[in-house]
């Protein structure tokens, strides 16, 4: 996504609230959640493109969503946007989006939620596609702009920037649940090969601690056992960990935890810390997780 966008996307958090309405002191969005529902308008960015998106609909087995291309900037438009006038739209402010360009992308890809679009909003959204609607403050998108104009130039910068955010990583398919082979290298020589703590030589050593392919390598170099090898006694993560990690809710911390940006690395790493922490907890599958998740981030270590 061009700069231009990016400066675009600032100056339009600053000239209004991005916030719902209210009416009679109620938040005309009624659902309020972390979880991914359809309807959300929320924010989505991977590498250096960020965009608005609506969930459309949401596969959680595979934390991938169809989501609809949206600006919030006004006048971006064309024939195929549906625009939701001031007067309709749960922001203080328009919202277009381009219904007949859903797309689908991890969740991996998702931000903060902005608003939610009401059911009979979404259901007039829906017959607008199909026809003129009656409905006040909703109209089919104009023809606005020739080629080479600024907002010819934005639309490009949408659809490019939806584009990016379809190579976010996507959930893996679950691995077998033990590792191919077993680590048999003294604690002592984890300890000075790699320069680490006994605790995370420990962990190393039953495999419930990610190695770099530089550590692999040194490790490697010092036993002459094959990196591929050393590589295979890691022990997967959970599915079920693995999937709470793919929810929006843990990106922020996720993200600041991240080295050079790489947050698939950062994910990876929390989760083996997660899978690491010997605690009591409640719960079944997901919320057992979710729960640990909390606890780590809690002690801000990383």
């Amino acid at each position: 996504m061009s700069s231009d966008a990016s400066e675009r996307w600032l100056a339009i958090s600053e000239r209004f609230p991005i916030g719902p309405k209210r009416r009679n002191g109620l938040l005309r969005s009624t659902e309020s959640t972390e979880d991914v529902v359809p309807g959300q308008l929320r924010q989505a960015y991977w590498q250096d493109a960020i965009v608005a998106v609506v969930i459309d609909q949401v596969d959680d087995d595979a934390a991938q969503v169809l989501a609809i291309p949206a600006t919030l900037e006004p006048g971006v438009e064309n024939d195929a946007a549906i625009v939701i006038e001031d007067v309709a739209s749960p922001l203080h402010g328009p919202i277009t989006i381009w219904p007949s360009s859903r797309t689908s992308i991890p969740f991996a890809a998702l931000g903060t939620t902005i608003a939610t679009l009401p059911k009979p909003l979404r259901r007039v959204v829906d017959e607008a596609m199909t026809g003129e609607t009656g409905a006040r403050g909703v109209r089919r998108g104009r023809v606005t702009s020739a080629l080479g104009s600024g907002n010819a130039h934005a639309l490009a910068d949408l659809f490019d920037a939806i584009d990016v955010l379809q190579t976010a990583p996507k959930l893996q398919e679950a691995a077998a649940s033990v590792p191919t082979h077993q680590l048999q290298i003294p604690l002592e020589t984890i300890m000075s090969s790699l320069q680490v703590p006994q605790p995370r030589a420990m962990a190393i050593r039953l495999g419930k601690e990610p190695l770099t392919l530089d550590e692999a390598d040194r490790l490697s170099s010092t036993t002459e056992i094959p990196v591929e090898q050393i590589l295979d006694t890691v022990v997967p993560l959970p599915a079920d960990l693995q999937r709470e990690l793919q929810e929006p809710r843990w990106r922020d911390r996720i993200r600041a935890r991240a080295t050079d940006g790489d947050e698939d690395r950062a994910r990876t790493r929390l989760g083996y810390e997660v899978y690491q922490l010997a605690a009591r907890e409640t719960g079944q599958g997901r919320e057992r997780w979710r729960q640990r998740l909390q606890t780590v981030l809690a002690t801000g270590s990383r």
